[in-house]
């Protein structure tokens, strides 16, 4: 009978293997049936591996950080600031980009 430890560390194997399947199907970005339903797959695994007690939230959430910047190369943050641009950081608060003049924003003269 497997320990707990490694009964997590299983876990912890099968939920990459998870992600890896789903990041090289795509992003999401693009709606595909396929993607949808594999990520509802990872989801309902991750949800039970919390329901019993062998990842917290915060586990999960480091490995899926570490999945998505493996697989597509970059950070969660990284991607979603890309492909957001500064529409999303206006609404996540972050107002560092507007801090100087809309000129230089823009790439027009004064």
């Amino acid at each position: 009978m497997a320990t707990q430890r490694e009964q997590r560390e299983q876990l912890i194997t099968h939920l990459k293997g998870l992600l890896e399947q789903l990041y090289e199907i795509g992003d999401g970005h693009d709606g595909a049936e396929g993607w949808e339903r594999h990520r509802a797959r990872v989801r309902g695994f991750q949800e039970a591996a919390r329901l019993l007690g062998l990842l917290s939230l915060e586990d999960v959430q480091s490995i899926i950080d570490a999945a998505h910047l493996e697989i597509l190369g970059e950070s969660r943050l990284e991607r979603r600031e890309r492909l957001d641009g500064l529409a999303a950081k206006v609404e996540r608060g972050q107002w560092g980009d507007f801090e100087g003049p809309a000129y230089q924003r823009y790439g027009g003269k004064p």
